[in-house]
Formats: C-alpha cells, structure tokens, sequence
C-alpha cells in the first residue's frame, strides 16, 4: 500500500531554497516529487529527527537533503508509515509523575553538587596552591582597595601608630603560615572594621581605632580589644579563609556558566548567596575561635572580644557603610553568622574562664 503527502518542503542541502514536493511510501521506498525532479530512498536510509507534538516531522535523507512534513493528520500518517515508535524517554516525559521525578532529581543533583561537591573539590584545590597565590592576590586587593580610594593613609599621629604596631608580636603566631604586616589606614566608607588579606597583610581602620579609644587615650582596655578584632584577622589568614573563598567562588562561576550560559547572573545569583552564608559563617566561627586563642595566650578575657564586637554591631548598625562584597568576604561584622550569634559563643566561652577561676 502507497501513502502520498501532499503539503512537503524539501531541501536539497546545497541551498536554502525549498521545493514544495509530493512524498510517497511505498514498497519499501520514499519518494519526492517535486516540479524538475523526482528522487527516491530507501527507508532503510531515511532518518527520522525525534518529533514534538506541533512540530514539523523532519526526514534527513542519505545525499545530506531533508524533507519536512507540517504537523497534522498527515504527519500522523507518514509516521505511522515509517514505522515509527516513541521512544522510553518521550514516553517517560509524556507522564507527569515521572517528569517530575526526573525535575526534583535534577534539582537534588545540583543541589548537591552545589553545597557539598563545589565545597569538597574547592578545599583540594585550596590545598594545593602555593603560597604564592596567597601574596599575589593580598597585594592585588590592596592596591585595588587604594586605587578606588577605600583606604587612604591614617590620620593618627606616629606616636600612635608606634603604639598599634607594637599589638603585632601580641598576635603573631609561633610558626604562622607568612609574615604578618598590621597596616593602620583611615576610611569613612568602611568605619570602625578591620581587613584580613591573604598575604598576611592585616588593616586596621582609623575608625576601629577610635571606637576603643578611651578619652583619645589607648588604654590597656582599647589594646586588648584590638588584640581580639587582630587575632580574628590573623585567624582568617591561618585558615587561608580568602584563597578558599576564591577557589569555591570561582567553582561555583564555572558550574553556572556550563549550566546557564549567559544568564548564569541571574539563574545562580540566589544559591550562590545561599552557599557564601554557609561558607562564610564556617569561616567567621573559626576565625572566632583562633581569636579565643591568641586572648587566652596572652591571659586576656574573652571579655574583650565580646565588647568589641557590641560596640561594633552598635557602631555599624548590622550592615555598615561596606560595600556589599566586602561585607560578605573580608568585613570584620560579616552578617555571616548573626553577631548575636557570635556573641552567645563567646558569652558561653567567657562563663567557662570564670568557673575555671572559681
């Protein structure tokens, strides 16, 4: 039995004209007519493109032409003609049920991927940079953070300065990852804050400095409470918390751009915040925790700590005058965890000291 289709477009593949044309099958043979010629294939050669439900059926022949067949009843019939069967995949997307497996599935997957995956190959990678890594790009975020004029030099006077430089040996681990440089600089935008660079580069803002101030006078109350904003930096610097969040950053850029291509911004902008509170909170905990340490080292109350990070908190208002990327990575009062939060650690770490005393 022979099947015609009147209503076909072929192309020869050489151009993009289209030849309206006739289609027979029949005897084992596909047929096109079309005005100044007629061809013939075996449907044994003929393929057939996966057809969707309002889509043209799309025949590719053996000399590189193709013919397609408008959807319809007589689409239906060629198909039926050809033999053709859905395949388990088409089958499987045509039941709800199973598509949205499929969908939560994929979505489990990148999910894991994201949160735990990115994490665990971001930390091998972190692992086996050099410390080179470290140095070049310290130096490079502080001469970016100078060229765009956040950090200016201090206002203090050398006397001063004399006095915040002597902290340093406070601070200073035993055997530290690199040389530690405490820099005092004066920024308005960023306020009372202190910075942690990768290359061992610690900065200090003239306001911080200020904010412990008692009466323009550095007491050994203000000393202390910069040895603990200090030994956080130095802990983020220890922890090499800056070349991990780079090497994560800079996973999570390449997994949304394989994904979403061009609109990777947009699509992974919420997971990619969502991943940094995680990270970032790690971070801010363990950074915490080194300056517990170097506090108790030099026999000084966690105390102090938890009365900077108060006055901070009060001094900034929770977000501060930061910029937004800053908050999230380098900021002193990152919102990365709660500084609530933080607080009640150091309470419960403080309550500890004083029934050891006792």
């Amino acid at each position: 039995m022979t099947m015609a289709i009147n209503d076909a477009s072929f192309f020869d593949g050489r151009s993009a004209h289209l030849h309206p044309a006739q289609l027979s099958v029949g005897a084992g043979t596909l047929t096109v007519t079309a005005a100044t010629f007629q061809r013939s294939y075996p449907l044994a050669e003929v393929a057939l493109s996966e057809p969707f439900a309002a889509a043209p059926a799309v025949l590719r022949l053996q000399d590189g032409a193709s013919c397609e067949v408008p959807a319809g009843s007589t689409r239906d019939a060629l198909l039926d003609a050809l033999g053709y069967r859905k395949s388990p995949v088409v089958r499987w997307q045509e039941r709800w049920p199973a598509a949205l497996f499929a969908l939560v599935l994929l979505v489990s997957l990148l999910a894991l991927a994201w949160f735990r995956g990115i994490p665990f190959i971001a930390e091998r990678i972190a692992e086996r940079l050099p410390p080179s890594v470290d140095v070049s790009l310290g130096q490079a975020t502080l001469a970016s953070l100078e060229k765009q004029g956040l950090l200016t030099p201090s206002r203090f006077s050398d006397e001063r300065l004399a006095e915040i430089q002597a902290l340093l040996p406070a601070i200073t681990p035993p055997k530290g990852r690199m040389p530690l440089r405490l820099l005092v600089r004066n920024s308005p935008r960023l306020g009372p804050n202190a910075l942690a660079l990768s290359d061992g580069t610690i900065v200090v803002t003239d306001a911080l400095v200020r904010m412990v101030q008692d009466k323009n006078e550095l007491t050994d109350q203000g000393k202390a409470q910069l040895i603990a904003v200090l030994g956080h930096e130095v802990g983020h610097v220890e922890h090499r918390h800056v070349v991990r969040v780079m090497a994560r950053s800079s996973l999570g850029a390449a997994l949304s751009a394989t994904l979403f291509g061009d609109f990777s911004a947009v699509a992974a902008g919420l997971p990619a915040v969502l991943s940094q509170m995680e990270y970032s909170r790690e971070m801010e905990l363990d950074a915490d925790a080194y300056a517990v340490q170097v506090l108790q080292r030099r026999h000084l109350s966690v105390g102090h700590m938890i009365d900077v990070l108060t006055e901070l908190e009060a001094a900034q208002g929770g977000e501060g005058k930061m910029p937004r990327w800053m908050r999230q990575s380098l900021g002193y009062l990152s919102t990365h965890p709660d500084t609530d939060e933080r607080i009640e650690r150091l309470e419960a770490i403080s309550q500890e000291e004083e029934n050891a005393e006792d």
